[in-house]
């Protein structure tokens, strides 16, 4: 882990396509041609407003639900928090959304948008927002941000010491209704699960490309792709006693009919079994404000779109608020991600 530092956001915005990368090609942009005035004029609203610049601080927070990991990985993580541009010369509070990190993605990779994410905050209508990243490496590879006695439990360390570190730390406003979860590839797909679950601590999600499962073919389709991907099994399908990698097999090539029903269901469980995942939702008295979800029509992955289908059918069957935005592109944030983060997020926060 790094030590503690505090950096200075003061570099200029780079081309989104190659600073957002991700597995696919870069994504074809929701900016019209004509400019961000054209842009604004056509939503309604006037150019921005010249908030200048935020800050940039990175930390390493104590995590105690990480303690006791097979993999012996220590209880802390860095974490990047974007202090909005007028954090330093009010005294306001202020709504919070995390970002989880996508899949071997390291922390503050939002750095080189968060001039971009700052100017779409001073826009007619837009809210200034803290934003605080975190990734979801071990030395496995990946948590998923999902509770496992391999890996340590990730989603504690995030609803409980996390969210309760940075109340502490910075002027939020400590309540669920004010907090929202985001993130891209697996980290929209643990903001799914872990949003799901805990509507008590947070009051919207947005999913970028997350990874979900439609039931009929979208373990298989993963397993097509990823194989039995190791540090997957060890946070979903774990299994302490067996050898290293601690989780139970699967095999990738054979048809999923033949194999341990009990494994099988353990492997779906991570980014599928979405009819459970939402009933459990609705068993809660907490409700979230709303749920939005970003994928590319040309995502290589074919089962992130066709899930992400899936659950949002889902979601209008039980009535949940939720919205779509499809792009043009691969396995990537849309251009637009920045605006389109901060505008779902001003409407649907609270204070």
């Amino acid at each position: 882990m790094r030590a503690g530092r505090t950096l200075v956001a003061g570099l200029a915005a780079l081309a989104l396509a190659g600073v957002l990368g991700g597995c696919g090609g870069a994504a074809d942009g929701a900016a019209d041609a004509a400019g961000p005035e054209a842009d604004q004029a056509a939503a309604g609203r006037t150019p921005a407003e010249d908030l200048g610049e935020g800050r940039s601080v990175a930390e390493t927070v104590p995590t105690p639900s990480l303690a006791n990991n097979i993999l012996g990985d220590p209880a802390e993580r860095d974490v990047v928090v974007h202090l909005p541009p007028t954090y330093d010369t009010s005294d306001a509070r202020y709504a919070v959304v995390y970002y989880l990190a996508g899949a071997d993605e390291p922390v503050g990779r939002l750095r080189s948008l968060a001039p971009v994410l700052w100017s779409e905050m001073g826009k007619e209508g837009m809210r200034e927002l803290i934003v605080v990243e975190l990734d979801g490496e071990s030395s496995m590879g990946n948590t998923f941000y999902a509770n496992s006695p391999v890996t340590g439990n990730a989603e504690d360390a995030l609803t409980q010491d996390l969210v309760a570190y940075v109340d502490a730390t910075y002027r939020t406003i400590p309540e669920a209704a004010s907090r929202g979860l985001s993130g891209f590839s697996m980290g929209g797909s643990g903001a799914i699960n872990v949003g799901l679950a805990h509507p008590e601590v947070f009051g919207a999600l947005y999913a970028a490309s997350p990874g979900l499962f439609r039931p009929a073919d979208g373990l298989a389709g993963f397993l097509a792709d990823n194989g039995a991907w190791d540090c997957y099994g060890a946070a979903f399908a774990p299994a302490p006693q067996a050898p290293y990698p601690h989780h139970l097999s699967i095999d990738p090539r054979a048809p999923l009919s033949a194999q341990d029903p009990a494994a099988v269901a353990a492997w779906e469980s991570g980014y599928g079994d979405l009819e459970r995942k939402v009933a459990d939702y609705l068993a809660q008295p907490e409700r979230l404000a709303a749920i939005r979800i970003a994928y590319g029509t040309a995502d290589g992955y074919r089962w992130i779109p066709e899930g992400s289908e899936y659950l949002l059918g889902l979601l209008a069957e039980d009535g949940i608020p939720a919205s779509s935005n499809v792009f043009t592109g691969g396995h990537t944030l849309d251009t637009g991600f920045p605006g389109d983060l901060v505008a779902f997020f001003s409407a649907n926060l609270a204070g």
